[in-house]
Order: C-alpha cells, then structure tokens, then sequence
C-alpha cells in the first residue's frame, strides 16, 4: 500500500460524484488520502477513516462564492493554493490527483516547489470559456490550462468525445477515459423495492431548467398511464425565475400535489431518494459543450440505472451510441406526445427493466470496473 495520495478540487467533492468515488477506492491503495477543497456542501460525506478533508474558508454555496469580491475571491484561493502546496510538497504524498481547473492552475503556480511527484489531472467538466471573465482567478485558470497539462504525468476524463477540445496536449501523456458511473460501494445497499401503488413516480435530478423536457413533464401530471397517475420529483439546483415557472404551469394544470421539489443534498442520501421513484428523467437537449459529449459522462444516467429505474433519454447520437443497446433506456424527441409514448411502453414492464438495468450496473456500467485498471496502472509507475 502506498503512503498518501493529495486530491484536489475547486469545489465541494460532494457535487462531484465521479470525485467521492474516486476518494473511496484510492483509500484502499494508499494508507492516507489527502482532499483539499472548498466548503460548499452542509454536511461532509462519510469517507474511510484515512480520508483527511482540509476545506477552505467558511460553508457558503456554490452561487454564494460566484458572488464574492474578486479579494476575498482571491483570498481563498491563496489558502487554497498554500494547502495544496503544504501536503503534495510533504515526502509521504506519491500521487497528486487534480479535478479541476481551478487545482491545476495551484498546480501550475507553485509546482516548482513540488519535485518528484507524479500528478494526474482529471477535467471532471468543460468549462465554457465564452462565460468565464478573463480577469478573474477562473478566466486565469482557463487561459493557463494547456501550459499547465505540458506537467502532468496522467490525463483521463469521463468521455472520449471530449478529447478534441485538448488538441494541444503532448502524444507523451498517457490519456484514459472514465465514464461517470457510479460506485459498487455506493449503490449496492439500496435496491428497488415494488409495491403495488397505481402510480408512477417520475425523477429528474441535477441541475434543473430548460431543455430537459420538464415543462412538457409537468404537462403530462393532468393524465394517467395505463391507468397509473404521474408523480413528478425534481431534485437539484434551480433559479428562482425556473421554479416559479414550473409551479405556476402546475398550479394551472391543478397538479401542484404531484410536482415536489427536493434541494441539493448529501450525495450520501441519493441513492435511497432515487429508488424511492420509478423511472429516470436524463433527457438533455442543451447544445453546449459539455451536453454535447454526455454519452458517459451524465453521471445521472447511470445512477438511475443503478437504483433499478429504467431511464427516458434524448433520441440523439451521442446517447444512442452508447446507450441504445439496453433494454431500460428508452429515447424520446422530447414532445409531450413523444414522452407520453414513451411511457406507455415502460410502465407495465418496470419490475423486468428494473432488474436489467441493476443487473447492467453491477456487471458493466460501475466505477470500479473503468477507474481501477487505470488507478494499478498509475501506481505501477511511482
């Protein structure tokens, strides 16, 4: 067993999955594991014992610290970079695991000070560089992106597809992929239970707004089918302006009981909370970057498919490449005609998709399968 891994990222690991994931099976290959972040999310995940969380500045959420003055912006930040600088210096750290940007511009700042360390940077999301200021620690992070991978020794992220956007790195880097699936050791306590209630409960989690088909949802909460009444839950993060509309479509449409809305929570309650529902919502017909290459990296798919839910996609390329091979996901254009066809062919048969899709999760689509032949084979190297 190794000494120390330093993990660092930008952001609370709490909204990254893939990132806790990642935390609990590098705590089994090295004695101690080192995460060094933000304070975004209210309570901490339960990690292994020789887990050390080292977070930075005060709790305040995501949008809170977007608000911040560029000082007490670069404030933290400087904390941040002296923590990181502290613990991957020390002689015990071997491996130095990035997740974001923000951790490899710290990298790029002080690496001269860090000597005989290999450093593996995973981009766990594309930035949209078009809506990040150029004169902020963000628009900095951005621009010095490139210059700081010609120090890395690993590179991986969650989709092949996302590859092109980084032309400039060297052939000389080894470059693995990791889909976003979820974890073994999250999802193998919660297992789908059936009843025989004449309803279906509808999911969506993750960041809610347009371009998911919740508004034509919602739409649908008047109907029933095959004689099952529609439920709809959205757990995520929303704007005000959002929810205020999807409740006033409700309110109309006399189905307010039927739509309820769950804040951001411990990634450690999820599961529970997603095999409370029947089927999964991971329609996305945004056109960004980062939407257009989610085949593997919509780690809501997956989890979805983890809790035992059978799952309503975009019909699109991206997602019918990779997923159309199995029997729990079904693909939609989006229209309420569409979707309410598409439920009509999952509600009589949800126990039978139910088993595909935990079963396809337990043999194909989890983390430990795609991230620990790449976690051997970076530690053959130190």
């Amino acid at each position: 067993m190794k000494s120390r891994v330093v993990v660092s990222i930008y952001t609370d690991p709490d909204f990254y999955p893939p990132t806790i994931n990642a935390i609990l099976n590098l705590s089994e290959a090295f004695e101690e594991v080192v995460v060094i972040s933000r304070t975004n999310a209210t309570k901490d995940f339960p990690y292994p014992e020789n887990v050390r969380l080292i977070k930075i500045g005060a709790n305040c959420t995501v949008r809170e610290m977007e608000k911040q003055s560029f000082g007490k912006k670069m404030f933290y930040f400087m904390k941040f970079l002296f923590s990181f600088l502290k613990y991957s210096k020390q002689s015990a750290t071997r491996l130095i695991l990035i997740y974001d940007h923000f951790a490899l511009f710290a990298y790029h700042l002080c690496r001269i000070f860090i000597k005989h360390k290999k450093v593996w940077y995973h981009n766990h999301d594309m930035v949209n560089k078009e809506l990040v200021s150029r004169f902020s620690i963000g628009g900095l992070a951005v621009k010095y992106e490139a210059n700081a991978m010609k120090n890395i020794d690993f590179f991986s992220l969650p989709s092949k597809e996302r590859l092109v956007y980084f032309s400039d790195l060297s052939k000389d880097i080894p470059v693995f992929i990791i889909p976003n699936y979820p974890s073994l050791k999250m999802y193998r306590h919660f297992k789908k239970k059936f009843g025989n209630e004449r309803k279906i409960k509808i999911i969506y989690q993750g960041f809610i707004g347009k371009g998911h088909s919740l508004e034509e949802i919602v739409q649908l909460l008047p109907e029933s089918i095959e004689g099952k009444k529609l439920y709809l839950t959205l757990k995520g993060s929303v704007t005000a302006e959002y929810k205020s509309c999807l409740d006033k479509l409700a309110r109309d449409l006399n189905v307010s009981e039927q739509l309820r809305w769950l804040p951001i929570s411990s990634y450690s309650e999820l599961p529970e909370i997603t095999a409370s529902c029947d089927l999964g919502v991971g329609i996305n017909m945004n056109n960004d970057a980062v939407s257009l290459a989610q085949g593997t990296a919509s780690n809501k798919i997956y989890e979805y498919a983890a809790s035992g839910l059978p799952v309503v996609l975009y019909k699109s390329e991206q997602f019918e490449k990779y997923l159309a091979s199995y029997d729990w996901a079904f693909f939609s254009d989006g229209s309420l005609l569409s979707l309410k066809n598409t439920l009509g062919q999952i509600v009589n048969n949800l126990e039978n998709l139910s088993i595909s899709a935990r079963n396809d999760f337990e043999n194909r689509l989890n983390f430990e399968r795609v991230f620990q032949p790449v976690m051997k084979n970076v530690i053959a190297s130190l």
